[in-house]
């Protein structure tokens, strides 16, 4: 007898991923002390905890589901008995979880949903709340930003909700073991605002501007940031990096006086990496080379540095492949010698045939390197792999162009890399932007 067609249905962050399962693999012996090794088959042990999904080597891996004698139902994906893979979770008491595990412990990304009508959407390390993440409570209360160990710990935004004695009062700034500590501004409902130093949830000193009270909307939105982008589907789809959208309210493109709007479709964090859609047409779509980039490879970069501060028409930069290897060997990434500047993230870095080979993504900080070793670095910038971007567009089913082996004159690659380019713009509230101010990295990003 064959088992087939279980399916598992998982949100993650907003996104429906559906992985389709389908077993053809024979039901495991009804003995339970006989061998369980690739088969499907149903378990339960002394305590009432029942398994049912795939077997191997005497132990739960592959797809099943873990119901225990208290009520909590784990679905999802199993390896040597333990919980590691995407997961969707009921517990007994009306908490939900959707989202991923590692040896057994709530581990990435995922969605937290309590009964009471609390959520917590973000990242999670051994079982709590871990790096990025957004807790919006049931009474309508609201926090974005870093956690540490459950706790909020780094930057972060409270808001206060509809229902709270201190609705429209809002804090940005710094947060220790779930306290407000460092550097921060409040917000208060009347107009009032106040930037100064907290200790341990404590105000210590303020800093009290008439000017900022009058002229400071917290939630107003409007344009902080703006990087490059490129087409690389007929359909609009548009690849960036992820530290270009990350913490925007909206992403648009500019082109010939009109605002685009996007829609975010992916992100791929680890390379910073983003996949964005646009409802109109491109004019030119690029393709992603086959070729593997090799040293003193000729390379030319286009985008928009600086954004459209002393010029909005494309901008370009030639030199070429220095090595195949970002900082700290990382493989995902080559090195290049042709400049990048602020503006620049997101554009695509192209070879003679008009193909893309990298994306344009950082360069080291000249001040951080002259605080931190006494050098000027120069021409030392990083493009993430052709190989990278066409990844996260083949899992998500992006019709790519047939790349090309005939070189093109450069007069050809300045009119299509000018109609496949897009200059990408980010929008904020104000109090998001302070948020991210405050915020210090090693590597300049581009953006």
């Amino acid at each position: 007898m064959q088992h087939t067609g279980i399916k598992i249905f998982l949100i993650v962050l907003g996104f429906l991923w559906i992985p389709t399962v389908s077993f053809s693999l024979p039901n495991c012996p009804s003995d339970q002390t006989k061998r369980y090794h690739n088969c499907f088959g149903t378990y339960t042990n002394a305590d009432g905890d029942t398994y049912v999904g795939e077997f191997k080597d005497d132990a739960f891996n592959g797809q099943g589901s873990l119901t225990f004698a208290d009520g909590n139902r784990y679905v999802g994906e199993f390896k040597d008995n333990k919980r590691d893979g995407p997961f969707e979770v009921t517990y007994a008491d009306g908490d939900k979880y959707i989202g991923e595990f590692r040896d057994d412990k709530k581990h990435g990304q995922g969605t937290y949903t309590f009964a009471d009508g609390d959520k917590y959407i973000g990242e999670f390390k051994d079982n709590k709340r871990h790096g990025q993440g957004t807790y919006t409570f049931a009474d309508g209360d609201k926090y974005i930003g870093e956690y540490k160990d459950d706790e909020y710990n780094g930057q972060g935004t409270y808001t206060f909700g509809p229902n709270s004695e201190w609705s429209g009062d809002k804090y940005v700034g710094g947060y220790k073991d779930g306290k407000k500590n460092g550097q921060g501004t409040y917000f208060f409902a009347d107009g009032t605002v106040e930037t100064g130093l907290w200790e341990s949830g404590e105000f210590q000193g303020a800093v009290t501007s008439p000017e900022v009270v009058e002229n400071v909307n917290p939630d107003e939105t409007r344009e902080v940031a703006s990087g490059t982008g490129f087409y690389v589907s007929e359909d609009g789809h548009i690849i960036t990096n992820h530290h270009v959208i990350d913490g925007c309210m909206d992403i648009k493109v500019q082109s010939q006086g009109e605002l685009i709007p996007t829609i975010r479709l992916a992100e791929d964090k680890q390379n910073d990496l983003a996949l964005l859609k646009v409802s109109q047409e491109p004019r030119y779509v690029f393709a992603l080379s086959n070729d593997s980039p090799y040293p003193l490879q000729e390379i030319v970069v286009a985008g928009f540095p600086f954004g459209d501060r002393y010029s909005s028409t494309l901008k370009f930069t030639k030199g070429i492949v220095s090595s195949l290897a970002g900082l700290g060997d990382n493989y995902s990434e080559i090195q290049i010698d042709a400049a990048l500047q602020q503006g620049n993230s997101g554009g695509p870095i192209i070879d003679e045939y008009g193909n893309v080979v990298a994306v344009a993504v950082a360069k080291l900080d000249a001040k951080y390197m002259f605080e931190n070793f006494g050098i000027i670095p120069e021409n030392t910038n990083f493009g993430v792999k052709a190989s990278a971007a066409r990844n996260l567009l083949e899992a998500n089913r992006v019709n790519l162009k047939a790349s090309s082996n005939e070189i093109i004159s450069k007069r050809d690659l300045s009119n299509i890399a000018t109609d496949g380019t897009v200059y990408l713009t980010c929008w904020m509230t104000n109090a998001q932007l302070e948020q991210m101010k405050s915020k210090k990295v090693m590597f300049q990003n581009l953006d």
